[in-house]
């Protein structure tokens, strides 16, 4: 196995030393959800090169080329590694279909006659910080700022918004991973509830962060349930919010959650496109 990063055209090839080094340094081993991933990645080798360069790679099997086709999968796992003559931001994505795919990506620190990116030989580590090492209770990674946290389930699942990072995350508490949560989606979603029409403030995502807490938590969390029922991401029973089971994802109580799925959409593109 190769000692440092390994940027030749042949595969599949096994992850090097530095690559499984820097890829565990964003899931750490103390929560089960990311050690099951570490676990994952140590069985995949390196398939082939991603759309995006030299330190996009695709973890499989190795049996098949990576399938190109398809766009990358949601986001697993950030972070980045400070090192003495760089800084490296990684990112893993949610496995599909057997293929996790990965960036391993310098900060500008020289590139050599192909515009390929240089990795130093020696890292020399100073320090790193992911979004996975978070936990309830803590302030936002690598610069202290603030976090709101909207409980979802109680003990189960909570919803992180760090506005300086400009980032949303959901917390499950039974294996420690934090989801990262895409912000245009979901404030897409937010907007429905507020029942807000006006596109200048619905494309701009940063109003959201800038008047965070004028959103009450019902708001915060109706959102997200309209989300995940619309992407399904999570399986996540959300019947206690209603008082008692029902057989539509799209009813809620709307006294304590502004709106159902299907009520909002047909409201929404009722007006939005009425003139069309």
């Amino acid at each position: 196995m190769e000692d440092s990063i390994n940027n030749e055209r042949k595969f599949p090839r096994n992850l090097s030393i530095q690559e499984i080094t820097l890829l565990n340094s964003i899931l750490p081993e103390n929560k089960p959800g990311y050690k099951e991933y570490r676990d994952k990645i140590s069985r995949l080798v390196v398939s082939g090169l991603g759309r995006f360069g030299t330190t996009n790679l695709v973890l499989g099997k190795g049996e098949n080329d990576p399938d190109l086709n398809s766009p990358s999968a949601s986001i697993f796992a950030s972070g980045t590694v400070i090192c003495n003559e760089t800084e490296i931001d990684i990112t893993i994505h949610n496995e599909v279909n057997g293929e996790i795919e990965v960036d391993i990506l310098p900060k500008p620190a020289g590139t050599d006659a192909d515009n390929e990116n240089i990795f130093p030989e020696n890292l020399g580590e100073i320090t790193s910080w992911s979004y996975s090492d978070w936990i309830p209770g803590e302030r936002a990674p690598h610069d202290n700022s603030d976090v709101r946290e909207v409980i979802l389930i109680p003990k189960n699942y909570l919803l992180a918004i760090a506005p300086v990072h400009k980032k949303i995350w959901l917390h499950e508490y039974s294996t420690g991973v934090n989801y990262l949560i895409p912000v245009t989606n979901f404030h897409n979603q937010l907007m429905m509830v507020k029942n807000i029409r006006d596109i200048s403030i619905i494309s701009n995502q940063g109003l959201f962060f800038k008047n965070l807490y004028s959103y009450p938590d019902k708001e915060i969390i109706s959102a997200f349930i309209l989300y995940n029922n619309y992407f399904k991401r999570f399986n996540i029973d959300f019947s206690s919010f209603t008082g008692k089971k029902e057989k539509s994802s799209d009813n809620f109580n709307t006294k304590d959650h502004p709106g159902s799925l299907g009520l909002y959409k047909k409201r929404f593109f009722q007006k939005f496109y009425k003139k069309r």
